[in-house]
């Protein structure tokens, strides 16, 4: 029985949180080795698998071998993942919410191609951004 979630088990259930919420991006994930994601996004993605793992799939009959043929890579075991990972995500609100924020984070990251001098960001805020010169400062109050 698997305990503690490493970040190459993590990465299957991070593949379907992806999938689930911007759909094919899971497989850029799995092209894109995970360990080259900076260690803040590594941490999260094992963050939610262990969590998930712990809440939901531990105490599944024969998950562990489904998570661990998945991180081995076979395709018919991350099928069967992703699927039970989506009724698991579908199924409680707060988890949707936590996971769609992680999605969006990693998606961000995995789509850093973008080749602009002013790029922004924003994770859950708000982000002023002026190109022009002002004769007056300007201030942002919420």
């Amino acid at each position: 029985m698997i305990e503690t979630i490493t970040l190459a088990l993590a990465t299957p259930i991070a593949k379907a949180i992806l999938d689930k919420f911007y759909e094919g991006v899971g497989s850029k994930l799995g092209e894109k080795a995970v360990e080259s994601l900076p260690p803040a996004i590594q941490k999260k993605v094992t963050q939610m698998g262990q969590w998930i793992w712990d809440k939901h799939l531990k105490q599944n009959a024969g998950t562990d071998q489904l998570l661990q043929k998945a991180a081995d890579g076979s395709e018919a075991e991350q099928v069967a993942l992703t699927q039970q990972v989506h009724a698991i995500v579908d199924a409680d609100e707060a988890l949707r919410q936590q996971s769609q924020t992680l999605a969006t984070e990693i998606y961000q990251v995995i789509n850093n191609d973008i080749d602009a001098k002013n790029v922004q960001q924003i994770f859950g805020g708000q982000g002023l951004q002026v190109n022009e010169k002002q004769d007056q400062p300007i201030i942002q109050i919420q």
